[in-house]
């Protein structure tokens, strides 16, 4: 018969959580190293938050916010962080001037170009022996997690 304890440490978000965090931590410590390597004194979150505006350029902060599941003083400190290091910069909505964007500058792109080929080697060596299949069926899970989390933080600020 299962222990409540084991059942908790092999069924749901108590056997995939220490998981999560595990790969969390070792990606983490591997981008730092990667960013500091190439000469950028940037954190592994602000890295992640370059990535992500890089990608979507001129997204709104409010949007990065809810992306990165933080709230508006932790974004706040990010976005400080990257503009202060030059690599990113905000611009004031065109139509909305209560909407703060965030772009990508040229050094920020200057700095994707520089570490990407090393963060590539990275995902390529965390992914070596998982197949097209599981890589898609483990996004197509973890979406559904964080959309699933995502509106139970929705419901707990309403």
């Amino acid at each position: 018969m299962k222990t409540e304890l084991h059942m908790q440490q092999t069924e749901g978000l108590g056997a995939i959580m220490p998981l999560i965090g595990c790969m969390t931590s070792h990606v983490r410590s591997h981008v730092s190293r990667i960013c500091k390597d190439a000469g950028y004194n940037i954190t592994p979150e602000e890295a992640d938050t370059l990535m992500i505006i890089r990608h979507c350029d001129g997204l709104p902060q409010s949007q990065l916010a809810m992306i990165l599941g933080k709230d508006k003083a932790a974004i706040t400190r990010l976005m400080n962080a990257l503009v202060k290091s030059g690599l990113v910069g905000r611009i004031q909505d065109q139509h909305d001037r209560r909407i703060i964007r965030a772009q990508i500058t040229d050094e920020g792109k200057q700095a994707f170009i520089h570490v990407w080929p090393e963060l590539k080697k990275l995902s390529d060596q965390a992914l070596a022996g998982v197949s097209l299949q599981d890589i898609a069926s483990m996004q197509k899970t973890l979406n559904t997690i964080n959309a699933n989390l995502g509106e139970l933080r929705c419901l707990q600020n309403s």
